[in-house]
């Protein structure tokens, strides 16, 4: 996190380069006329505890003429995955073209330009590959996974999907648009998330739906389509990832010819971040049944910032629960803000909880979403807004080792597949303009402690505005502010 107090190094910077380490240490020794903390820092002297995660194939990316990356990482298996990232989603939607992002992905399944549905699908069928797009709030990919062999057919299939859309199928095709983004089924979570996000940054186009409804979707014509694509598919927007046995300078050449004739776009308009807004927005429902759900939000900081990695352990720290399930009962559960919650459930508590943390390319969110019973819910708030109150002031050591042994394990120990790899890898690239191997990562949280928990909680959540999003039965929330109150301990 840093060579002494008030240095640290950012994600775009490689702290496992010896020279970066070495020119960061010295000129920060100079500059303070101080020694390194060495036990808060990123030294020669700090060891893995997992030294097998030296043991990974670093990330190569080379950056053509035009501004589109290219980046490898090559793992051993008969399987690949290639994929092409946009660093666009539905951010970069504008008010009359809301739900464009959404229309482009449903419509790149109908075809392309030179490859008409039933081509595309039996292409697909022939290769046995597996083809998944997704737009998101800042960034959206188009996907494949298939044999080893067949790299260069999917990265064909891929660039013309992105350069080529189909958008002359729009007319036809828009009816049946319209009707799928309308009937999906979308998580309670992620809809009580998506409104909170659009609570926070409703002034901004970070605000918008990504889970529907789409305002003005049905207003959408081809001309709002092309208008999206040709501003945000862009060169210096793109990066071409793949995993597996892939040699790097064939995907680069590979890149060159499909992608070598896309054109940059133009100078980025300086922007100031979105406005935070402390707010709520309830959608308040007695009659939808017994259960509640209720998700709670902070202003924090983007994928760059030195803090980013403290975030990753805070949200583990203030961990998950659901009601009888998981091998340890919360009733005696070492995380403080579960033992709390489980033992109150005689008066009525929350059933499940689960923290979240998101971030963007200039903000964040921090927060957390839960569901309790109608009776339940000034308890259920009370218990979380203490929990978080916690990070600031009362963490301890213990607490920090758990919550930086789970991040470990919720960053490395999912799917080891070559396109979870690859999702990954273009994800880092958009995010932070290079790869973070799994030992830099490590590194960098073995280098938290308790005092740096409770400085940046008590910086970012410390009586700090919050965004509020409810729906259901909430007869028994508290007042906006008597929840903002409690973002603070109170001593009498």
């Amino acid at each position: 996190q840093g060579w002494v107090r008030g240095t640290r190094c950012s994600l775009d910077s490689d702290i496992t380069s010896p020279a970066a380490m070495l020119s960061a240490s010295g000129n920060a020794v100079r500059r303070l006329g101080l020694r390194p903390r060495l036990g808060r820092c990123i030294s020669f002297k700090q060891e893995l505890a997992e030294p097998m995660a030296w043991n990974q194939a670093p990330a190569v990316v080379t950056t053509l003429p035009n501004g589109v990356r290219v980046a490898t990482k090559e793992k051993f298996g008969e399987m690949a995955s290639v994929g092409i990232f946009i660093n666009a989603g539905v951010r970069d939607e504008k008010k009359e073209t809301a739900g464009a992002a959404h229309a482009i992905e449903q419509l790149a399944l109908n075809g392309t330009a030179k490859r008409p549905k039933a081509k595309l699908q039996s292409e697909l069928a022939a290769m046995g590959a597996e083809l998944s797009i997704d737009c998101g709030r800042e960034q959206s990919s188009y996907m494949m996974s298939l044999m080893k062999g067949d790299v260069k057919h999917g990265v064909d299939i891929l660039s013309d999907m992105v350069t080529g859309p189909g958008l002359g199928n729009f007319d036809k095709e828009k009816e049946n648009i319209v009707r799928t983004l309308e009937e999906l089924d979308t998580p309670t979570r992620a809809v009580i998330e998506d409104r909170l996000h659009t609570c926070a940054y409703r002034d901004y186009s970070l605000g918008f739906s990504t889970v529907g409804p789409f305002e003005g979707l049905e207003s959408l014509t081809k001309d709002h389509l092309k208008a999206y694509v040709d501003s945000n598919y862009t060169a210096d927007k793109i990066v071409l990832a793949a995993t597996g046995e892939v040699k790097h300078d064939e995907l680069v050449k590979l890149a060159s010819s499909a992608l070598g004739g896309l054109k940059a776009g133009p100078p980025v308009v300086g922007t100031g971040k979105p406005y935070f807004c402390g707010a709520e927005l309830i959608y308040r429902n007695d009659e939808m049944g017994p259960t509640a759900y209720v998700a709670v939000g902070w202003e924090t900081v983007p994928w760059r910032s030195p803090d980013a990695v403290t975030f990753m352990v805070m949200e583990q720290i203030f961990g998950n629960y659901k009601k009888d399930k998981g091998l340890v009962p919360g009733e005696i559960s070492g995380n403080r803000t579960v033992n709390a919650v489980a033992n109150k459930q005689d008066v009525g508590c929350a059933d499940e909880f689960t923290s979240f943390n998101y971030f963007y390319k200039d903000t964040g969110m921090f927060g957390y979403y839960a569901v309790c019973d109608e009776v339940a819910v000034e308890h259920c708030l009370g218990e979380m807004m203490f929990g978080m109150n916690l990070l600031s002031l009362a963490v301890t050591e213990e607490e920090v080792a758990r919550g930086k042994r789970e991040a470990k394990i919720a960053l490395f120990g999912g799917s080891t597949s070559a396109s979870a790899s690859c999702a990954e890898l273009g994800k880092q690239i958009l995010a932070y303009g290079r790869g973070v191997s799994p030992a830099e990562m490590m590194l960098r949280i073995d280098a938290v402690d308790a005092e740096e928990v409770k400085r940046v909680a008590w910086k970012y959540l410390n009586d700090a505005d919050i965004a509020v999003t409810g729906l259901g039965p909430l007869h028994g929330m508290p007042q906006y502010m008597e929840i903002r109150k409690q973002t603070s301990m109170h001593r009498y």
